[in-house]
Protein backbone atom coordinates (compact mmCIF):
# COMPACT_ATOMS: atom_id res chain seq x y z
CA UNK A 1 0.00 0.00 0.00
CA UNK A 2 1.41 3.38 -0.98
CA UNK A 3 1.08 6.07 1.70
CA UNK A 4 -2.59 5.26 2.37
CA UNK A 5 -3.00 7.57 5.32
CA UNK A 6 -2.90 10.59 3.04
CA UNK A 7 -4.38 8.96 -0.03
CA UNK A 8 -7.35 7.27 -1.47
CA UNK A 9 -10.74 8.22 -2.48
CA UNK A 10 -13.95 6.46 -3.18
CA UNK A 11 -16.95 8.55 -3.89
CA UNK A 12 -20.60 8.83 -4.57
CA UNK A 13 -22.62 6.46 -2.53
CA UNK A 14 -26.16 7.88 -2.64
CA UNK A 15 -27.00 10.92 -0.50
CA UNK A 16 -29.42 10.26 2.33
CA UNK A 17 -30.50 11.42 5.76
CA UNK A 18 -28.04 9.97 8.22
CA UNK A 19 -28.81 8.82 11.72
CA UNK A 20 -26.00 9.57 14.18
CA UNK A 21 -24.73 7.02 16.66
CA UNK A 22 -26.17 7.67 20.08
CA UNK A 23 -23.35 7.06 22.49
CA UNK A 24 -20.14 5.50 21.21
CA UNK A 25 -17.32 7.53 19.71
CA UNK A 26 -13.94 6.99 18.08
CA UNK A 27 -11.78 6.72 21.14
CA UNK A 28 -9.17 3.97 21.10
CA UNK A 29 -9.31 1.24 23.70
CA UNK A 30 -7.22 2.17 26.72
CA UNK A 31 -6.42 0.58 30.03
CA UNK A 32 -5.67 2.96 32.85
CA UNK A 33 -2.50 1.99 34.68
CA UNK A 34 -3.80 3.49 37.89
CA UNK A 35 -7.24 1.88 37.92
CA UNK A 36 -6.72 -1.18 35.72
CA UNK A 37 -10.14 -0.51 34.17
CA UNK A 38 -10.43 -1.12 30.42
CA UNK A 39 -12.19 1.57 28.44
CA UNK A 40 -14.84 0.53 25.94
CA UNK A 41 -13.30 -0.70 22.65
CA UNK A 42 -13.57 1.67 19.70
CA UNK A 43 -16.52 0.50 17.59
CA UNK A 44 -15.34 2.39 14.50
CA UNK A 45 -11.74 1.20 14.25
CA UNK A 46 -12.46 -0.41 10.85
CA UNK A 47 -12.71 3.15 9.50
CA UNK A 48 -9.42 4.37 10.92
CA UNK A 49 -6.34 4.66 8.75
CA UNK A 50 -4.64 1.30 8.32
CA UNK A 51 -1.35 3.18 8.17
CA UNK A 52 -1.62 4.95 11.52
CA UNK A 53 -4.30 2.99 13.35
CA UNK A 54 -5.96 6.31 14.14
CA UNK A 55 -8.88 8.33 12.68
CA UNK A 56 -8.11 10.22 9.48
CA UNK A 57 -6.97 13.76 10.17
CA UNK A 58 -7.43 15.73 6.94
CA UNK A 59 -9.52 15.80 3.78
CA UNK A 60 -7.47 14.42 0.90
CA UNK A 61 -8.83 17.08 -1.44
CA UNK A 62 -8.80 20.39 0.43
CA UNK A 63 -6.68 19.51 3.46
CA UNK A 64 -9.34 20.68 5.91
CA UNK A 65 -9.12 19.17 9.38
CA UNK A 66 -11.72 16.46 9.93
CA UNK A 67 -12.08 17.01 13.68
CA UNK A 68 -14.74 19.68 13.13
CA UNK A 69 -17.89 18.24 14.81
CA UNK A 70 -20.05 19.95 12.18
CA UNK A 71 -18.23 18.57 9.12
CA UNK A 72 -19.29 15.15 7.77
CA UNK A 73 -16.63 13.21 5.89
CA UNK A 74 -16.41 9.95 4.01
CA UNK A 75 -13.82 7.25 4.70
CA UNK A 76 -13.25 4.67 1.99
CA UNK A 77 -10.96 1.65 2.22
CA UNK A 78 -10.23 -1.09 -0.34
CA UNK A 79 -9.03 -4.54 0.64
CA UNK A 80 -7.47 -7.60 -0.91
CA UNK A 81 -8.53 -10.35 1.48
CA UNK A 82 -7.76 -8.78 4.89
CA UNK A 83 -5.05 -6.38 3.69
CA UNK A 84 -5.96 -2.74 3.19
CA UNK A 85 -4.40 -1.70 -0.10
CA UNK A 86 -6.02 1.72 -0.62
CA UNK A 87 -7.72 4.25 1.63
CA UNK A 88 -8.70 7.90 1.91
CA UNK A 89 -10.96 10.41 3.61
CA UNK A 90 -12.79 13.31 1.95
CA UNK A 91 -14.99 16.00 3.45
CA UNK A 92 -18.62 16.21 2.40
CA UNK A 93 -18.18 19.53 0.59
CA UNK A 94 -15.41 18.19 -1.65
CA UNK A 95 -17.26 14.96 -2.20
CA UNK A 96 -20.42 16.77 -3.30
CA UNK A 97 -18.50 19.16 -5.53
CA UNK A 98 -16.87 16.26 -7.31
CA UNK A 99 -20.14 14.38 -7.69
CA UNK A 100 -21.70 17.45 -9.33
CA UNK A 101 -19.07 17.22 -12.06
CA UNK A 102 -20.19 13.71 -13.00
CA UNK A 103 -22.32 13.42 -16.11
CA UNK A 104 -26.11 13.39 -15.63
CA UNK A 105 -26.25 9.89 -17.11
CA UNK A 106 -23.69 8.60 -14.60
CA UNK A 107 -25.52 10.15 -11.66
CA UNK A 108 -28.80 8.66 -12.83
CA UNK A 109 -27.23 5.22 -13.35
CA UNK A 110 -25.61 5.26 -9.92
CA UNK A 111 -28.85 6.31 -8.24
CA UNK A 112 -30.70 3.50 -10.00
CA UNK A 113 -28.08 0.92 -9.00
CA UNK A 114 -28.26 1.84 -5.33
CA UNK A 115 -32.05 1.99 -5.36
CA UNK A 116 -32.51 -1.37 -7.09
CA UNK A 117 -29.48 -3.39 -6.01
CA UNK A 118 -28.53 -1.94 -2.64
CA UNK A 119 -32.11 -1.04 -1.70
CA UNK A 120 -30.98 1.88 0.43
CA UNK A 121 -34.43 2.48 1.94
CA UNK A 122 -34.68 -1.11 3.18
CA UNK A 123 -31.29 -0.80 4.90
CA UNK A 124 -32.92 1.42 7.52
CA UNK A 125 -33.95 -1.72 9.37
CA UNK A 126 -30.30 -2.05 10.46
CA UNK A 127 -30.75 1.01 12.65
CA UNK A 128 -32.15 -1.46 15.20
CA UNK A 129 -28.55 -2.47 15.91
CA UNK A 130 -27.82 0.98 17.33
CA UNK A 131 -24.27 2.27 16.97
CA UNK A 132 -22.73 -1.08 15.98
CA UNK A 133 -21.44 -0.75 12.37
CA UNK A 134 -20.72 -4.46 11.87
CA UNK A 135 -24.21 -5.51 10.68
CA UNK A 136 -23.95 -2.83 7.96
CA UNK A 137 -20.67 -4.13 6.54
CA UNK A 138 -20.72 -7.89 7.14
CA UNK A 139 -22.12 -8.52 3.64
CA UNK A 140 -21.95 -6.90 0.23
CA UNK A 141 -24.76 -4.36 0.19
CA UNK A 142 -25.63 -5.27 -3.42
CA UNK A 143 -25.31 -9.08 -3.68
CA UNK A 144 -25.26 -10.14 0.00
CA UNK A 145 -22.01 -12.11 -0.31
CA UNK A 146 -20.47 -12.41 3.19
CA UNK A 147 -17.37 -10.28 3.58
CA UNK A 148 -15.45 -13.32 4.83
CA UNK A 149 -15.92 -14.92 1.40
CA UNK A 150 -14.75 -11.94 -0.69
CA UNK A 151 -11.37 -11.84 -2.39
CA UNK A 152 -11.56 -8.08 -2.67
CA UNK A 153 -13.96 -5.45 -1.41
CA UNK A 154 -14.32 -1.83 -0.38
CA UNK A 155 -16.03 -0.20 2.57
CA UNK A 156 -17.37 3.30 2.96
CA UNK A 157 -18.42 5.05 6.14
CA UNK A 158 -19.50 8.60 6.96
CA UNK A 159 -18.41 10.25 10.18
CA UNK A 160 -19.17 13.55 11.86
CA UNK A 161 -16.32 14.49 14.12
CA UNK A 162 -15.86 11.42 16.32
CA UNK A 163 -19.33 9.97 15.66
CA UNK A 164 -20.43 7.64 12.88
CA UNK A 165 -23.52 8.49 10.84
CA UNK A 166 -25.84 5.70 9.78
CA UNK A 167 -28.26 4.96 6.94
CA UNK A 168 -27.41 4.13 4.22
CA UNK A 169 -23.79 4.05 5.37
CA UNK A 170 -21.67 2.30 6.38
CA UNK A 171 -21.54 0.11 3.27
CA UNK A 172 -19.50 -2.76 1.90
CA UNK A 173 -19.29 -3.69 -1.78
CA UNK A 174 -17.56 -6.76 -3.19
CA UNK A 175 -15.13 -6.41 -6.08
CA UNK A 176 -17.56 -7.89 -8.60
CA UNK A 177 -20.29 -5.40 -7.75
CA UNK A 178 -17.80 -2.55 -7.91
CA UNK A 179 -16.93 -3.65 -11.43
CA UNK A 180 -20.62 -3.42 -12.28
CA UNK A 181 -20.70 0.15 -11.00
CA UNK A 182 -17.69 1.10 -13.10
CA UNK A 183 -19.46 -0.17 -16.20
CA UNK A 184 -22.30 2.28 -15.49
CA UNK A 185 -20.05 5.34 -15.65
CA UNK A 186 -19.73 7.51 -18.71
CA UNK A 187 -16.37 8.27 -20.29
CA UNK A 188 -16.57 11.80 -18.88
CA UNK A 189 -17.14 10.57 -15.34
CA UNK A 190 -14.35 8.03 -15.55
CA UNK A 191 -12.06 10.79 -16.76
CA UNK A 192 -12.96 13.03 -13.81
CA UNK A 193 -12.27 10.19 -11.42
CA UNK A 194 -8.97 9.32 -13.11
CA UNK A 195 -7.88 12.97 -12.93
CA UNK A 196 -8.69 13.09 -9.23
CA UNK A 197 -6.64 9.99 -8.48
CA UNK A 198 -3.73 11.20 -10.61
CA UNK A 199 -3.79 14.58 -8.85
CA UNK A 200 -3.87 13.30 -5.28
CA UNK A 201 -1.64 10.25 -5.54
CA UNK A 202 2.03 10.09 -6.34
CA UNK A 203 1.45 6.90 -8.31
CA UNK A 204 -0.78 3.85 -8.46
CA UNK A 205 -0.83 1.65 -5.36
CA UNK A 206 1.79 -1.10 -5.30
CA UNK A 207 -1.01 -3.64 -5.40
CA UNK A 208 -3.00 -1.85 -8.08
CA UNK A 209 -3.64 -5.12 -9.91
CA UNK A 210 -5.45 -6.35 -6.80
CA UNK A 211 -7.85 -3.46 -6.46
CA UNK A 212 -11.55 -4.37 -6.77
CA UNK A 213 -11.66 -2.12 -9.84
CA UNK A 214 -8.55 -2.73 -11.89
CA UNK A 215 -6.15 0.20 -11.94
CA UNK A 216 -8.18 2.57 -9.78
CA UNK A 217 -9.66 2.67 -6.28
CA UNK A 218 -13.36 2.06 -5.90
CA UNK A 219 -15.75 4.84 -6.84
CA UNK A 220 -18.00 5.43 -3.82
Amino acid sequence: MQNPANSGLSINFPPASFAPATSKSCETEDISESSGVAHEPDPYSDFHSAETGKPFQDCICCGLSLDDPNLPYLVSKSFKHDECIFEYAICEDCRCNMAQEFSPDSRASLAHFFEERVKVKARSVLLAFGSDPNPWIEKCAACQTPRTQMESYSMGGVLLGMEMLFDPYPLCLCGKCEEEIQELLSKKTRGIWDDFVDTHFEGPPADVQNLPVSGRPALF
